[in-house]
Formats: C-alpha cells, sequence, structure tokens
C-alpha cells in the first residue's frame, strides 16, 4: 500500500512521467496485443492506461488515452490477422470497447469529483470557509517538510480577536457569525498566496507566512491592521484583535509545539492592554 501511494503521488506529481507512463503502457499493451494473436483478448488490460488517465490527469488527456486505446487495439487485432464474416465487425467492435472505456473513465471522473469535494468539505471550516485544525495540521508538516533556503524563516501566528464576547452577548450569535466570517475574510485579504490562514475554533485563528522575519511580519501586522480598520468592524461592534507570533528558524517536529509559543505571546498582548502585537524570533 505504501509503494502504490507513493507511485500514485508521482503520477500526480509530474504530467510528463505520468502521461509518459500511459504511452508506454499503451505500447507494451499493444505489442502483447500483436504478439499473442487474436485468439486472446486484452481488452480489460487498456482499461489501466484510461483509469490513470481518468484518475489523474485531465479530461483532453482521457478522451486522448481513450482513443489511442481503441486504436491500438484495432490496430494489434489487425496485423494478428483476425478475418471477420463482414468488413464491419472489426470497427463495430473498436466502437463498442470506446464505449467501454468512456463509461468507465467517466465513472472515475466522477467519483474522483466526489472525493476531492467530500476532502475538500472535510477541510474547511463551515462558518469561515478558511481551513480547519485537520487541514492546518497536514499543511504544517507538509511546510516543515519543504526544503527552505539557509536562513530562511517561518513565522507561527495565532490571532484571538478582543470584545468578540460582547458582540455574541449584546447581539446573538448570527451577529457574532457574520463578524467571524468578516474577520477571516480580512485574514484572507492580507494573505499572501503561499501563507496558510485557519480557524482554531471559536474567535481563536492562526496563520503560517513562509520566508518572512521580524522587519517582513511588522510589515505585515501594519497591513492587518490597516485592513482590518476598513472592515469596520471595530467601529460597529467594538471588537479588535491581538496576536502573538513566533518567528522559527526550523518548524519543530510538534505543531503544539509551534502553536503553544504562539499562543504565549499572544496571551502577553492581551496582559499588555489587548489590541497588540508581540513578536518573538527563535534565537
Amino acid at each position: 500500500m505504501p509503494n502504490t501511494n507513493r507511485i500514485e503521488s508521482l503520477l500526480s506529481k509530474y504530467a510528463w512521467g505520468r502521461r509518459a507512463t500511459i504511452l508506454f503502457i499503451l505500447l507494451i499493451w499493444g505489442w502483447i496485443d500483436i504478439a499473442t494473436g487474436y485468439e486472446y483478448s486484452f481488452a480489460v488490460f487498456y482499461l489501466v492506461p484510461v483509469s490513470i488517465a481518468a484518475w489523474l490527469d485531465n479530461k483532453k488527456v482521457t478522451v486522448l488515452t481513450i482513443i489511442a486505446s481503441g486504436l491500438t487495439w484495432l490496430y494489434a487485432d489487425y496485423v494478428a490477422g483476425h478475418h471477420y464474416s463482414n468488413v464491419v465487425i472489426p470497427y463495430w467492435n473498436a466502437i463498442v470497447r470506446l464505449g467501454f472505456f468512456s463509461v468507465v473513465a467517466l465513472l472515475l471522473i466522477k467519483v474522483r469529483e466526489n472525493l476531492t469535494a467530500m476532502t475538500e468539505m472535510a477541510m474547511r471550516d463551515n462558518l469561515t470557509s478558511l481551513h480547519n485544525t485537520r487541514a492546518f495540521f497536514i499543511q504544517y508538516h507538509q511546510i516543515r517538510a519543504q526544503k527552505t533556503k539557509i536562513g530562511q524563516t517561518v513565522a507561527v501566528a495565532l490571532i484571538d480577536m478582543d470584545g468578540f464576547k460582547a458582540v455574541n452577548d449584546h447581539h446573538g450569535h448570527s451577529v457574532g457569525d457574520e463578524v467571524l466570517i468578516a474577520f477571516a475574510q480580512v485574514l484572507k485579504n492580507v494573505a499572501r498566496s503561499g501563507d496558510i490562514v485557519a480557524r482554531m475554533g471559536g474567535d481563536e485563528f492562526i496563520m503560517i507566512l513562509k520566508d518572512t522575519d521580524q522587519n517582513g511580519m511588522e510589515i505585515f501586522e501594519k497591513r492587518l491592521r490597516a485592513v482590518f480598520l476598513e472592515s469596520e468592524l471595530k467601529q460597529k461592534y467594538g471588537v479588535d484583535f491581538s496576536m502573538g507570533v513566533r518567528i522559527f528558524k526550523h518548524l519543530p517536529r510538534n505543531l503544539d509545539d509551534a502553536t503553544h509559543q504562539a499562543d504565549q505571546l499572544m496571551y502577553q498582548s492581551k496582559a499588555q492592554g489587548k489590541s497588540q502585537t508581540t513578536v518573538s524570533l527563535e534565537v
């Protein structure tokens, strides 16, 4: 199973390798089909390249693979010297096989799309559509596994809203949900394409900012507070946020260690009067 997963991962990652594999398998099956003659049927084996294309590649490549599989079988059947009572029969058989390949490919595509949608839903916070803790855990370890340049640092920022409980108490939970959604949008607006933004639960959020030093974090913090003020959440509901940021040279093996350090810094911001940011660089 681990080897199968590794092969699938490699085929998913490298398009040229995936398509070369599809072509290679087609050539192998075609050669075996010709070598064994028309008495042995290899039609089902052509589903291997079709399935790879349908599961891992786009629809255009899948269609081309289906056509190539059908034509390869037809050519092998012709070269093997199979004689039919009517000249139309081999072409009819080829069309039937194309239909068979197409049905299997369509089913695989639908299963893949449904699986992707379900996975995406399982990785999203239902309220804010940010990543949830499960997704954050996976992405944290993916970032940790990546090779970083010498001197490149990664920031883990834990953000907690100030005054949010009063919103729920005075305006109700529906308004509180609207505030959380709006604040999540603020975080998404300031995040770069490579940054990770997640909701940890309640009014607590967390971010990973790659290739960010202390100076970069100060710039980010200013931009975040400027966009937050533009959202008018503070003016309308009296909320703000406190943030703790730990900048790592190397992310800890355990995610809890990283979040705990950022959490401690966030509570320092709270203790110093809230609506502040405390940044610490790993020595």
